[in-house]
């Protein structure tokens, strides 16, 4: 059992003072006001649910494409990012490197400790080429059923596809039938055929405003719909991929309950500038953004969660409580996972601790500390 006190984010969203209890793996109770008994961790800012990152390429020098045992490193080292859960993300491949991907990166996931792999996103190769970004055109393929069942493994918990592609619906409808989240994305779909793909089932979308059709006042387009939709998105918060203004204007639309933060990070977050690897492209990096040898399109990103954290609250005004729920809460409902994503008994004992300046000082990952800042004082 491990007993934590001091000031937390409550179910309903409200921080105040509580205690936490875990034990086997789970929040056993939350008592708000003054401990019961003495606490094991006095807690070094606002204790948090874990964050939940749906899209990662990559990071601290491994591509998970090229290196799919990778992942066991990278999820050893997220937890100082304040991240408990996410999903590897690969770009689009030859079709004959699904499987023995999916096989190697699966089994990979069950070896990890630290942050917990929830899944596996595949970001292609159901795109449209014409917002390609940075996937290879010849390896962008039209929806097939049965070029998809050879990609799916069980394991796999969110596709991006271009909803507007010829089959792209009836791809829809199968990866519902398969448990699989279906999400928007490196589309050029209309408004109307974005909606048409919205009552179809596809219920996310994948880094809003980027490798999308923009709006027009007479052609909403997939992020007209997105804003005027329910569906939740992901926003890449780092300062490059999208305007502050253009992100006001998602958080006043969507709230927190609409928006995921994502990273959509490389190999080259937590090193030095220089090249890496992002699927079958070499990108480089200046330490802000990632780019192709154009030297203009955006690559993924190098951002960590807690960075966009604070970069969302700086840009928007949000409260930690919201921003937090962009990182947990929501990005939990996304994926139909019922025990993640608050603080609350018979919850996962999935949580991070926040200082006031925006810096993870402890990771817990299913009631076990994961990450401890060294500089933080011991209990």
């Amino acid at each position: 059992m491990l007993r934590l006190y001091g000031p937390l984010l409550a179910a309903n969203g409200v921080l105040a003072e509580g205690e936490v209890i875990l034990e086997g793996g789970q929040i056993a109770a939350v008592h708000p006001g003054p401990p019961r008994a003495t606490p094991d961790i006095t807690i070094d800012g606002v204790l948090l649910p874990g964050f939940i990152d749906l899209q990662i390429n990559g990071a601290f020098g491994h591509d998970f494409m090229g290196e799919p045992e990778s992942v066991i490193e990278v999820a050893a080292r997220l937890p100082a990012t304040g991240v408990t859960g996410f999903l590897p993300t690969i770009v689009a491949a030859p079709l004959d490197h699904y499987r023995p991907w999916l096989e190697r990166i699966t089994a990979a996931s069950r070896e990890t400790h630290g942050t917990q792999v929830l899944g596996l996103h595949l970001e292609g190769p159901f795109l449209n080429e014409a917002r390609k970004a940075t996937n290879r055109p010849e390896l962008l393929r039209q929806p097939n059923v049965d070029e998809l069942h050879t990609m799916l493994n069980g394991f796999v918990r969110l596709m991006t596809l271009a909803p507007e592609l010829p089959g792209a619906l009836e791809l829809v409808a199968e990866l519902r039938r398969n448990g699989v989240v279906a999400s928007a994305g490196h589309s050029d779909a209309t408004y109307e055929q974005a909606m048409a793909g919205f009552a179809a089932g596809i219920a996310y979308g994948t880094h809003l405003f980027n490798a999308m059709r923009g709006m027009h006042h007479r052609e909403p387009g997939l992020v007209g719909a997105l804003l005027a939709s329910q569906v939740p998105v992901g926003l890449i918060v780092d300062g490059i991929h999208a305007h502050p203004e253009m992100i006001r204007l998602a958080y006043r639309l969507k709230g927190s309950a609409g928006i995921t933060l994502v990273t959509d990070t490389i190999a080259a977050l937590g090193m030095a500038p220089g090249t890496y690897q992002l699927g079958t492209q070499r990108v480089t990096t200046d330490g802000v953004s990632a780019r192709l040898a154009d030297g203009v399109t955006l690559a993924g990103a190098v951002l960590s969660m807690d960075a966009a954290i604070r970069n969302m609250r700086a840009i928007t005004g949000c409260s930690l409580a919201e921003a937090a729920a962009m990182a947990s809460t929501t990005p939990a409902r996304v994926l139909g996972l019922p025990r993640k994503g608050q603080i609350a008994p018979g919850f996962d004992a999935d949580l991070t601790v926040m200082d006031e300046q925006g810096q993870i000082t402890l990771t817990i990952v299913g009631g076990e500390i994961v990450y401890r800042r060294a500089e933080a004082t011991p209990e």
